[in-house]
């Protein structure tokens, strides 16, 4: 038995586009483990391409397919019609074979019984109203076909086979069922791609659906891999995509939308960095543009451009999580803080000397946000107006406090200066205002420093506005 695979590019760039997976690089990480997969348990892996597909598979990623035959290069085939170029693939098979998708992945060889089956195919497929509305706009279209399929269409649930993996021993009836899929192309003019009836549903109808059909009209049993039926749209995450299970189950496939899911796309690339860590240094290599540690190794990371918007909703979302973490504190207990909050008057009138005997303390419920430097200016500049007007334009005034209060809307948002936030980083202890005193006068420049009354006048206009806005307080030990 051996392993085949088609890739047909239409054209298209492997590296630009990407095939409706999320992106380009998950796309050629599919492809890499699935022929990864097959080259663990099959002696013969073959892939049918063109051109692009054969520079990029075989040449840029050296995959480890036994031979890679360009079979479809300037291939007549409207780029919705993906499944033609596969059943060319089966109808060029003179020996027995499995086709295997390049978004299905065979941990383990299939077992004996199966691969020694006339027929084989992923799964059944049990019809319910998504492929009845499906071939409902085929019939709409007055494609020509043969009578038994086109009343198989008008059941209440269609029989098909999901391809995600089809071959087997009966060479004649695969043979078979290919001319008949290419009669039906050949007779509905469906290579012409201005043809009104050219539509990716034809796709379904004459893979999987007519394969299933015929085998019934030729009354051959086939062996599926999955045991039982699959709801046409059931592929589910649980059963066909979680990676963690991938040691341990027969079949994946990241059938439809799941290509796009990017949690699904992200352990696919874990599997292959831990399974095949050289292909998957090949691919992340392909891609600088992506992964820019591949455009230079010491990468100096930048922060990534924001938007005013996605700027303001951030400090939304830290007033949330701080309101949240408020919820919980009493009136008792915020009118006993507000009191102690307002008692610096007494600071404030005594003398220096008295003064540096002070202890000052920080509000235990203030939280201070740093308004990033990475944020464009104009978000900043937004948000301390919308706080406080008259003060946003102060020169020094860089950063945001918030308290809970007693009164009002029950919080404050203030505007502090570079002195204030000096200030409340070193009240993270309560302290003597000498102490604290003496160590703000390093956060001036020597020549300022040596003017000590300027800058007494400084901290005490800075000290001031903090006891007023309830961030900080005072008191005279007993």
């Amino acid at each position: 038995m051996k392993a085949i695979q088609t890739f047909w590019t239409c054209g298209r760039s492997l590296l630009e586009h990407n095939f409706w997976w999320y992106n380009p690089q998950c796309h050629l990480m599919s492809w890499a483990l699935s022929c990864l997969s097959l080259h663990e348990n099959y002696d013969e892996v073959i892939l049918y391409t063109d051109v692009n597909g054969y520079k990029v598979f075989g040449e840029l990623l050296q995959l480890p397919y036994t031979d890679i035959i360009v079979q479809y290069e300037g291939l007549s085939c409207p780029e919705p019609h993906w499944a033609y170029p596969k059943m060319l693939t089966y109808s060029l098979q003179q020996e027995p074979f499995i086709h295997v998708d390049g978004d299905v992945f065979l941990p383990f060889r299939l077992n004996p019984g199966i691969e020694s089956a006339g027929l084989i195919a992923q799964n059944r497929e049990k019809g319910s109203d998504y492929y009845k509305s499906i071939m409902n706009d085929v019939l709409r279209r007055n494609l020509i076909l043969p009578g038994y399929l086109r009343e198989a269409l008008m059941r209440e649930s269609i029989p098909s086979y999901n391809a995600g993996v089809l071959g087997g021993n009966d060479l004649d009836f695969l043979h078979e069922y290919c001319q008949i899929a290419f009669r039906i192309m050949e007779e509905n003019r469906l290579l012409e791609s201005c043809n009104s009836k050219v539509c990716v549903n034809n796709n379904i109808l004459l893979e999987q659906i007519l394969f299933a059909v015929l085998a019934e009209v030729r009354h051959r049993s086939v062996a599926t891999v999955i045991e039982g039926s699959v709801r046409d749209n059931g592929y589910s995450y649980g059963c066909f995509c979680n990676f963690y299970k991938y040691d341990f189950t027969q079949l994946m496939h990241l059938i439809g939308g799941h290509k796009r899911n990017p949690r699904v796309c992200d352990m696919l690339g874990k599997i292959l960095l831990d399974k095949y860590p050289e292909y998957y240094r090949r691919i992340v290599a392909l891609f600088p543009q992506n992964n820019l540690r591949f455009q230079n190794e010491t990468l100096h990371i930048s922060t990534p451009d924001m938007s005013v918007q996605m700027c303001i909703a951030h400090y939304q979302d830290y007033l949330c999580s701080l309101f949240s973490s408020w919820n919980d504190l009493k009136t008792e207990e915020l009118y006993l803080l507000e009191k102690r909050l307002s008692a610096y008057p007494h600071f404030l009138n005594a003398k220096v000397e008295v003064q540096k005997t002070f202890v000052i303390g920080k509000n235990p419920y203030l939280s201070l946000f740093e308004i990033p430097s990475f944020w464009p200016e104009e978000a900043g500049a937004t948000l301390r107006k919308r706080i406080n007007p008259g003060r946003a334009d102060c020169p020094d005034v860089s950063d945001i406090v918030c308290i809970p209060c007693l009164l009002g809307k029950g919080y404050k948002e203030l505007l502090i200066s570079d002195l204030c936030y000096n200030i409340l980083i070193l009240l993270n202890v309560e302290m003597s205002f000498g102490d604290l005193y003496d160590r703000l006068r390093f956060c001036f420049s020597p020549d300022v420093r040596d003017n000590e009354e300027s800058v007494y006048r400084m901290v005490m206009t800075e000290i001031e506005y903090l006891c007023y806005s309830g961030q900080i307080y005072a008191y005279l030990p007993s």
